[in-house]
């Protein structure tokens, strides 16, 4: 990775179009807003996504990926977003909760996409 004082990871991260699907959850976990996007990158721990909404740092979303023939939901938590025109923006997302047997399949999707990404 490099040096650099404005990269805000410490994780290795891929760079994987993939579309997903979310839900904006509420301080209680209700939802109260749902869309979709679309990942610029992931990482062993979190990733960025682009939408057509701008999302507070803070926000709490429930994401469900597709992964090959797998989806995987996870809760993950808005770090840090930016405008990248009128109408997109693009967030750092930091998982939070999968639940186990989704957190296995996601570590070995996400390894898997490392070694073929090397090779």
């Amino acid at each position: 990775m490099q040096d650099n004082s404005f990269e805000r990871r410490r994780d290795d991260r891929r760079y994987a179009l993939k579309f997903l699907d979310y839900e904006v959850l509420d301080r209680d976990g209700r939802v109260c807003g749902r869309g979709l996007a679309r990942t610029l990158n992931v990482s062993e721990n979190g990733l960025r996504l682009e939408a057509g909404e701008f999302f507070d740092p803070g926000t709490r979303l429930r994401i469900t990926l597709g992964l090959e023939s797998d989806l995987v939901q996870a809760i993950g938590q808005v770090m840090h977003a930016e405008p990248v025109d009128d109408d997109l923006s693009s967030a750092g997302v930091m998982f939070l909760e999968f639940a186990e047997k989704e957190r296995s399949l996601y570590s070995r999707h996400f390894e898997e996409m490392k070694k073929a990404l090397a090779d």
